[in-house]
């Protein structure tokens, strides 16, 4: 009579457990990627959100902008409007808080961590418009949008005959404000577009359709008048 045990051999036992490894491998990983896929979605609801809160403020901000007239030391008037590559400022009548009226908002790109900062200030008069190198306001100042890599404004000159995308503007020089200003981020988190970019058309509350002044619109450019000016008030 045989006497013998039956089991497995030990090619049987590598093969199973390469199966089973195999098969182990193939859940964690769908795992991972659901798990990835999930906090990707996260993320992207979350920017879209922010982007979404950040792009009307501009859009109201921008389309409420005001030829709000600037005077300068030798008394030239000119509408008040400085934009650059990482900033601008201008007359807005959608202020963020006290029920709107006139209101100086300033856009900044700020480094260390990248964001974009708004600021608002409801003191100005034409004179103060007028200084060089003025400084933002400061009465309120708030992160409007972080989280991406770079982001650049634009500004569109239109004489009537052609357009053209600018990445400066000096009310000064032009003597009119921008048609429209353009806004361009590049690496937002969980979008997939390389480039968000968003063209806002200046829709002005007052003045003509460029956005002129003339001297009509100051009544007094004299800096020893207090350069104090509440929001809503109209210019002097």
């Amino acid at each position: 009579m045989n006497d013998f045990r039956r089991g497995f051999t030990l090619l049987e036992l590598v093969l199973a457990m390469s199966a089973l490894a195999l098969v182990a491998m193939i859940c964690y990983a769908a795992f991972h990627l659901g798990i990835r896929a999930v906090e990707r979605g996260e993320v992207a609801v979350v920017t879209a959100q922010r982007l979404r809160v950040a792009s009307d403020v501009l859009i109201r901000q921008v389309k409420s902008i005001v030829a709000y007239p600037a005077c300068n030391e030798e008394e030239e008037v000119y509408p008040y409007f400085v934009g650059t590559a990482t900033s601008m400022t201008f007359i807005t009548a959608a202020g963020l808080e006290g029920g709107g009226g006139l209101t100086r908002v300033a856009y900044q790109l700020v480094e260390s961590p990248t964001r974009l900062v708004m600021a608002e200030g409801t003191r100005f008069s034409p004179a103060m418009l007028g200084e060089e190198n003025l400084p933002p306001p400061t009465d309120r100042a708030a992160v409007l949008l972080d989280g991406f890599k770079t982001l650049r404004f634009q500004y569109m000159m239109n004489d009537g005959v052609d357009t053209e995308w600018r990445d400066e503007w000096d009310s000064y020089e032009e003597e009119m404000l921008p048609a429209a200003v353009r806004v361009l981020v590049d690496g937002l988190p969980g979008i997939e577009l390389d480039t968000w970019g968003q063209e806002i058309p200046v829709m002005l509350v007052s003045g003509d359709n460029v956005g002129e002044v003339d001297d009509g619109d100051v009544g007094n450019c004299s800096r020893e008048e207090p350069d104090t000016l509440q929001a809503g008030a109209p210019p002097p």
